[in-house]
């Protein structure tokens, strides 16, 4: 497999490697601050009492000096599309920064699809949080976290937000590869002439790697219905198993799966944002 993913890098920009190998999250898939009633804006600011000033919510991305306060009832959602967390044997797994100690608390949940989301631990009190999924048995795969303010205490009203990441053992790279420029006719699954030299590509990189087995991956954005998005999703997912069959590459070395709208991979209020989550992907089975 180390051979293919090699031989792919050549293929740029036509194909699109999630290289990402850090542990912390890469996108914001939801946000409520339930004091301005908005998405997206919170009061945050430097770990430097001093200095206090409106930041971005990428501060959740790295380590760095900067938070943002979640007020009683207000969240935020992370996703992982590079990388996954599991529950790593005899450790912790997730670590969730909070800056301060004014007694602040949060309740964490994690969730491997973003539909069903499962509560993992509250975290707070200005300290450094480490949770262990294995505490509630959780044995998927984490790729979103969803992080909710218990109270509104401090000078910085809220559970004070500094960073949340994977820790070494419990982060996994995903090895998810988005198929650029593999597009369909506007709600249909009828392949787009631009999309045939990305899918030869493809095509020659598997004959070239017999071994390999792979499982195709349709995504959609929200907008419609979701039940006619995850249709959508697995039909497109298949007319990109078809073609790679129609080619010569033998069926029982592919699968596909449709996710509908439910695995996004940036923000679905923007244009540019829905247009990176209607996507097809794949990702080596083991």
């Amino acid at each position: 497999m180390i051979k293919l993913f090699q031989c792919l890098f050549i293929l740029q920009p036509l194909l699109l490697l999630s290289q990402n190998q850090s542990e912390y999250p890469d996108v914001i898939i939801d946000s409520y601050n339930s004091t301005t009633k908005t998405k997206n804006i919170f009061y945050g600011g430097s770990k430097v009492p001093s200095k206090k000033n409106s930041v971005s919510l990428d501060s959740l991305f790295y380590k760095n000096d900067c938070y943002i306060s979640l007020p009683k009832d207000s969240y935020v959602i992370v996703g992982f599309t590079n990388n996954y967390i599991i529950d790593a044997p005899n450790q912790n797994d997730i670590f969730i920064e909070e800056v301060g100690g004014a007694g602040e608390y949060a309740d964490v949940f994690v969730s491997s699809d973003n539909i069903e989301y499962k509560f993992l631990g509250v975290a707070g009190n200005g300290s450094i949080n480490e949770l262990d999924l294995a505490k509630i048995g959780y044995t998927n795969q984490v790729k979103y976290i969803k992080v909710v303010g218990k109270d509104s205490k401090g000078s910085s009203p809220g559970f004070d937000i500094g960073c949340i990441y994977g820790l070494p053992g419990a982060n996994k790279s995903a090895e998810v590869i988005v198929l650029e420029n593999v597009l369909f006719e506007t709600n249909k699954t009828v392949l787009l002439q631009e999309s045939f030299e990305t899918l030869n590509q493809l095509v020659k990189q598997l004959q070239a790697n017999k071994s390999v087995q792979i499982e195709i991956r349709g995504h959609t954005d929200n907008i419609g219905e979701e039940a006619k998005n995850q249709i959508l999703s697995e039909q497109r997912a298949k007319a990109v198993l078809d073609y790679l069959v129609s080619q010569g590459i033998e069926a029982k070395r592919l699968s596909y799966h449709g996710f509908g709208s439910t695995q996004p991979i940036a923000s679905n209020d923007t244009n540019e944002g829905r247009t990176k989550n209607r996507r097809v992907e794949f990702l080596k089975v083991e």
